[in-house]
Order: structure tokens, then sequence, then C-alpha cells
């Protein structure tokens, strides 16, 4: 996970007392990173941008009550998968997602010879059809954990669920991952 900003606890007191510049550097910290994680939840990059947009809003106007004793991004986190869990609620429907940081390490193009560049692409190509196929539920522990880089814990914290519940979400998505890549195969 991200390291907390040197100045995060400057920037939040200051940000209580409605200083939009300090919000301002908080947002920017956090946004990259955060959008990533919600980009995965959600069906497109409008969605996320929206989503993200009323994650900073509902911090700005929770801000004063904010208990700095907890991290900063799972508090953000949770915020923005209940508001993505909210939409795909709603909609009830599955899109395509940016697989690449699902997988933790990748040899660089450079590593590779030609036809093994083409082979992971196809695997890619695969392992984001069969994450589409995957339930909200799966895809939103996929998220947190590959690309925020939260522990298992911070991951209950932030979806408020019982940490046996994170690890069997993630031990599923990756049972169904691997089967469908391997039907794929087999295919």
């Amino acid at each position: 996970m991200n390291a907390p900003l040197l100045n995060e606890h400057e920037l939040l007191e200051r940000s209580r007392q409605r200083n939009e510049a300090a919000f301002g550097e908080l947002v920017a910290a956090y946004t990259p990173l955060l959008f990533r994680v919600v980009r995965r939840m959600v069906t497109d990059t409008m969605e996320a941008e929206a989503i993200l947009q009323e994650t900073f809003w509902r911090f700005w106007k929770m801000l004063p009550g904010y208990r700095e004793d907890r991290p900063l991004l799972p508090f953000l986190a949770t915020i923005a998968s209940n508001l993505a869990r909210d939409r795909y609620r709603r909609e009830s429907r599955v899109e395509d997602l940016d697989i690449d940081v699902v997988l933790e390490s990748r040899p660089s193009a450079d590593d590779q010879s030609l036809e093994q560049t083409v082979d992971k692409k196809k695997t890619l190509e695969r392992l984001a059809d069969a994450v589409q196929a995957l339930p909200f539920a799966y895809r939103a522990v996929i998220a947190l954990r590959y690309e925020a880089g939260m522990s298992y814990e911070e991951i209950a914290e932030t979806l408020a669920l019982p940490l046996n519940t994170v690890r069997t979400r993630l031990r599923r998505a990756k049972q169904i991952l691997r089967r469908q890549i391997k039907e794929a195969d087999d295919g």
C-alpha cells in the first residue's frame, strides 16, 4: 500500500478548518490509487470518476468527524466501495476491467520473446474476461487487494466484513478465475 502523505495530519487539520487548498492536496494525493480501485469495481471510466467525486464530496462533508486514528485510504475506500456497490445493485451489470494490475508482478516485454508476449497478452485478455464475469463482491475484494494493496484486515474493515469472509471471497474469486482460464485453454 502507498505510504501516507508526510504532512497528511497537517493537511487534514487545515481541511477541517475548510481550507480548500489543503483538501485539494489530499484529493490530488489519493485520487490516482483510489481511482484504480474504483475503476476495477465499476463499468466505465466516467462512472468511476463520478464515484470518486462523490467519495471526496462525502469525505469533505464528514471531515469534522473523521478520526485520524484510522488510516485515510481505507476510510476513503470504504466510502467509494459503498457507492460502487450501491450503483452495482441499481444497475446489476458487469463490465470490462483493467486486469493488468491484478497480476502482482509481470516480466517486462523486453524480457520475453515476441511469441511469449503474444501468449501473455492473450492470457491477460482471458483473465480480463473472467474478471468481468465475477460477482461484484468478488471484484471488490480483488480491487482492494491487488489494486490498493490492502491487507486482508484492511479489506475487512473497509467492506465491513469478517476477516474470514474476505479470505473466502478472495479464494473463491481466484478459483473461479483459474477455472475459467483453464476452460478457455481447453476449449
